[in-house]
Order: C-alpha cells, then structure tokens, then sequence
C-alpha cells in the first residue's frame, strides 16, 4: 500500500490518501491519477509512503525508477516531492537521504 500526504504552502497536511498496491517490492501506480488526486488537496509539497511486505525498506530498482518518473511529473506541475519514505519491518529508508530522488530518470 502507498499514502500520499499532500502539503499546502505553509508546509501544513492538507490529506491522506491510500492510493495503490504493489509487489512486495516494487511501487506500482498511475503518476497522473496521484497528481491529479495531490492537486485537488490545493497542495504544493507531497510525501510517499509505502511499505515492502518482505520487511526490508531497501527500495528496489524499480520504487527508484518510478520515484524519479513521478518526480519529473511533480516538477513541471509545480509540486515539490519531499521525500518518498519506504517501510519495512520496524525500519524505514528514505530515498531523499539515500540520494534516490536527485538523478535522472533511467
């Protein structure tokens, strides 16, 4: 499962949405129909949130690929992604520190 927690200017939750499934570590979803779902909140900043059933927070290569997808669509609509944070177990990995976000799309 994944939460989107969309932010307005001020940095304050304005939702939370379960929006999506996926493999036990992949992240599968429609990059339009979540904007779509964080612009109807009137937000700017978004966070991810989704957990591995597996217990390991490591994100897979394709949680990478899909991340910096959706992050080039936040990008030219005006919202910032914060972060996208992945559960596992009692441990989480965020791909902003992990320097996931920055790179281009492969």
């Amino acid at each position: 499962m994944m939460l989107e927690l969309p932010f307005d200017e001020e940095g304050r939750l304005v939702g939370q949405v379960a929006c999506t499934t996926g493999c036990e570590t992949a992240v599968k979803t429609g990059g339009r129909s979540l904007l779509n779902r964080v612009l109807e909140h009137g937000a700017v900043g978004l966070v991810l949130v989704h957990n591995h059933p597996s217990g390991d927070p490591q994100p897979s290569r394709a949680d990478v690929i899909a991340t910096r997808r959706l992050s080039a669509l936040c990008q030219a609509a005006r919202i910032e992604l914060h972060d996208h944070l992945v559960v596992g177990g009692s441990s989480a990995v965020s791909m902003r520190r992990a320097g996931l976000l920055s790179r281009a799309v492969t």
